[in-house]
């Protein structure tokens, strides 16, 4: 965060009183991402041939996938051999990035949000919180330099696109291991 008037905690410049723009975000929450995974067989089985033909490439990912698994072997009971999964968050915004117009893409009904992170809860630090308990949103004409108490308000908080369904986390497998791999 930047910091406020008068504080040296960061290097950054202050937070400006007003914006020349809105960013145009799009989240892809857990609950979406978590089902876009990839086996330890099905990586095995796709990465071998290039091994074989001595791809520097497949090398490099084969090399950065076994220390992925091996963490997760670690740290997870039952999670071993081919059938260990990895979720794979990063590569599914890369995924939209490269086939955005694809109609299987769909954002929340309730689409733009407004999406906080949770800073100071013992459990829940870093998690993003939405009110979606269906309250009424209000015209809110006071000016002020935060948000501070303007949850529902329309001209304050995030606008922020949440992606609520995908082509499908066995399309992206076989995308991402294609081209990557051929």
């Amino acid at each position: 965060m930047p910091p406020l008037k008068g504080t040296e905690r960061s290097a950054l410049a202050v937070y400006p009183e007003s914006l020349t723009k809105q960013l145009n975000l799009t989240l892809f929450p857990l609950d979406l991402t978590e089902s876009h995974e990839i086996t330890r067989g099905e990586f095995r089985s796709r990465v071998s041939p290039a091994n074989a033909a001595g791809s520097p490439l497949a090398e490099w990912v084969s090399a950065l996938m076994a220390h992925l698994f091996r963490q997760l072997d670690f740290m997870h009971p039952d999670h071993d051999g081919d059938d260990a999964r990895l979720s794979l968050h990063d590569p599914v915004c890369m995924w939209y990035a490269i086939t955005r117009h694809s109609p299987q893409w769909a954002l929340s009904a309730k689409s733009p949000e407004d999406i906080r992170i949770e800073t100071t809860g013992q459990w829940t630090r870093g998690m993003c919180v939405t009110d979606r308990r269906n309250r009424k949103r209000h015209d809110d004409d006071m000016v002020r330099s935060n948000d501070h108490g303007r949850w529902l308000s329309n001209r304050a908080g995030n606008r922020i696109n949440r992606m609520a369904t995908s082509p499908g986390g066995d399309v992206f497998v076989d995308f991402l291991l294609e081209r990557l791999f051929g």
